[in-house]
């Protein structure tokens, strides 16, 4: 049920909703349909003079493209391009041989990023033999990639530790049941609180950057846990039947990791102080 969380999280939340900057950038959205550009289209003139007509042309014809752009019903707004302002305006460059089209859409920071995939794919052009060539930047991009840089680490992360981890178990344990526990708890740990994270987002915004310390804590302390119970089991079953080496496992390793555990909550407990997802 938890599997599909990452596609729910938000990819915002970087804002504190008191602070007196996002109150004005809320002021400037509501009353004034106003705010910085998020999505940015850099041409670069294949002869490398962005006044050409030809090259003024395919800018203006961009530009036209992107203000008709719609997602989840919402328009792009504050479309606007190089060739829109008087010559000599900031928005080309000193070389004159790049120009910038800009936009901003004007929806929440997860549609954004979403929007932002389609966006790359199609307005993307490093033909040579085109008369430009653009590339896609701005807010909206650059976290779409970071959120997919992200999904393919993680899961490039658990495939280089999960194995590596094994392995040391195995040495340490001399066992297949006690090096797999660990990780079964690991797994088990992870797993969960994925469905616990799509709860709550149900009721309130959820970082996707909350995967990043799903799989780092979930595998780190499952792990270390399992470590402490089961050494300490082993230990127990030299001189004690398997009922009572699980009791003293339990009141004694039991107890260093019920404190432990307690000890990292409350750390975790840090971060309601911020108000940000």
């Amino acid at each position: 049920i938890g599997g599909g969380v990452a596609d729910r999280l938000s990819s915002g939340g970087f804002d504190d909703p008191g602070a007196e900057s996002t109150e004005a950038q809320a002021l400037l959205r509501d009353r004034f349909d106003a705010g910085t550009p998020n999505v940015v289209l850099l041409v670069t003139a294949a002869g490398g003079d962005v006044d050409d007509p030809a090259v003024a042309d395919a800018g203006r014809a961009l530009a036209t493209e992107l203000a008709a752009e719609r997602f989840e019903g919402q328009d792009m707004t504050q479309v606007l391009s190089y060739w829109d302002l008087p010559p000599g305006n900031p928005l080309a460059s000193d070389a004159g041989d790049r120009a910038l089209v800009l936009g901003r859409y004007p929806g929440d920071d997860s549609q954004l990023v979403e929007l932002s995939h389609d966006l790359v794919e199609r307005y993307t052009d490093d033909d040579p033999s085109a008369v430009v060539q653009v590339a896609v930047g701005g807010q909206g991009p650059v976290f779409a990639e970071i959120n997919a840089t992200i999904e393919q680490d993680l899961v490039r992360a658990e495939m280089i530790a999960l194995p590596i981890t094994l392995l040391l178990l195995l040495v340490i344990f001399r066992g297949v049941v006690a090096a797999v526990l660990p990780l079964v708890i690991g797994a088990l740990s992870v797993v969960g609180t994925f469905l616990v994270l799509f709860v709550i987002n149900e009721f309130t915004e959820v970082s996707v950057f909350a995967l990043n310390l799903t799989t780092a804590m979930g595998l780190g302390l499952a792990i270390d846990y399992s470590l402490f119970i089961v050494s300490r089991y082993r230990e127990e079953l030299q001189d004690h039947e398997p009922a009572v080496a699980v009791r003293r496992t339990v009141l004694t390793a039991g107890r260093t990791v019920l404190f432990s555990a307690l000890t990292v909550a409350a750390s975790l407990c840090a971060l309601l102080v911020f108000d940000i997802a």
